[in-house]
């Protein structure tokens, strides 16, 4: 507790500065294997020279060690027995967060919200589910009536994003963090780009997306390319290629797991240096207590399982006045299975 006096306001800098370390690992992908290995092999050390000097100050005091063994020995096993649930904010064990992309240009306004992914961490099913929601959807927006669910980012920014997915389906989200075009295109160069495959007809909406000052990244052909982040976000952006906005959403979760694939690849150091970076550019209300939390997290949420989820799921929906209109009952009862059960 010392310590923390002493150190909590460099304590909080790091927390801060870990948004984008939570966000990566949330989305499933084992970060630092490597070095979450190392750091529990450091704990495990510390804990057992902690141990040691337990013992002896017992034996010193008259207290019978071996009984102490045995408690702590049974403290230890009910542990590993409750070892896979993990400290997330709130008391029922599932946290979400609302990663928001917006197709805003200037800052003028809020944009729309072209890329709404609710990932869900249920530490219960020891599952994190990443839900896309399509931006046509139909959505009775609070305050504002019946529009695409896009449009509740742009009236009143992320608050009534998540209002409206929470009074639409029924769910909870804690958190938001958000980027738009630029900010987006700034993160993924700082990861150093990422590996895609990009088909012919793809090349010639991802060029046209490119703005003028980046039409000398243009690509030539199809073929795997290194992206960097101007066609990255032109890649995401493509939606008439293929299966509309259903492709464009699995485009935008293919980039997600590249970066996510790239910081794989760094050392913690790192990480935390990119954290510090990226949180200059991200949007976000995590407070940095609830991010503490979340970071002494990561080494449990590297063993759970990834699923992949997207809203409106297939046969529970109709196309009305342009707008994807689910079946409510139905999609609820079906999205509470995947996040809940």
């Amino acid at each position: 507790m010392e310590y923390i006096r002493k150190n909590f306001s460099r304590i909080l800098d790091q927390a801060r500065a870990g948004v984008m370390i939570f966000c990566l690992v949330a989305c499933g992908i084992l970060l630092c294997r490597g070095t979450m290995a190392r750091a529990e092999e450091d704990i495990a050390a510390e804990s057992a020279l902690a141990e040691e000097t337990e013992l002896t100050a017992e034996s010193e005091s008259g207290e019978n060690p071996a009984e102490a063994v045995d408690e702590e020995s049974e403290a230890e096993t009910e542990g590993t027995t409750a070892g896979t649930s993990i400290n997330l904010p709130g008391d029922d064990g599932i946290y979400s967060i609302l990663l928001i992309g917006s197709d805003r240009r200037d800052d003028t306004w809020n944009g729309n919200s072209d890329v709404m992914i609710v990932v869900t961490v249920n530490s219960n099913t020891k599952k994190i589910i990443m839900t896309s929601y399509m931006r046509d959807l139909y959505a009775d927006i609070p305050g504002y009536g019946v529009h695409k669910l896009n449009y509740a980012y742009a009236a009143g920014g992320a608050d009534k994003l998540i209002e409206t997915l929470e009074d639409n389906y029924e769910i909870e989200i804690d958190n938001y963090a958000a980027v738009d075009f630029d900010s987006m295109a700034e993160i993924i160069d700082l990861i150093g780009g990422v590996d895609i495959e990009v088909t012919d007809d793809e090349v010639s909406v991802l060029n046209n997306y490119l703005s003028e000052e980046d039409k000398e990244y243009a690509l030539e052909n199809g073929g795997t390319y290194h992206l960097n982040g101007a066609q990255a976000v032109a890649y995401m952006r493509i939606r008439y290629v293929g299966n509309a906005d259903y492709q464009r959403t699995q485009r935008q979760r293919d980039v997600l797991s590249e970066i996510f694939a790239q910081a794989q690849e760094m050392s913690a150091a790192e990480l935390t240096e990119l954290a510090q970076e990226v949180l200059a550019l991200t949007d976000h209300d995590i407070s940095a207590l609830d991010m503490i939390s979340l970071l002494g997290s990561l080494s449990g949420l590297t063993e759970y399982e990834l699923v992949e989820n997207r809203i409106p799921y297939d046969g529970l929906y109709t196309s009305q006045n342009e707008m994807l209109v689910p079946d409510f009952a139905e999609t609820i009862e079906k999205l509470h299975e995947v996040l809940y059960e």
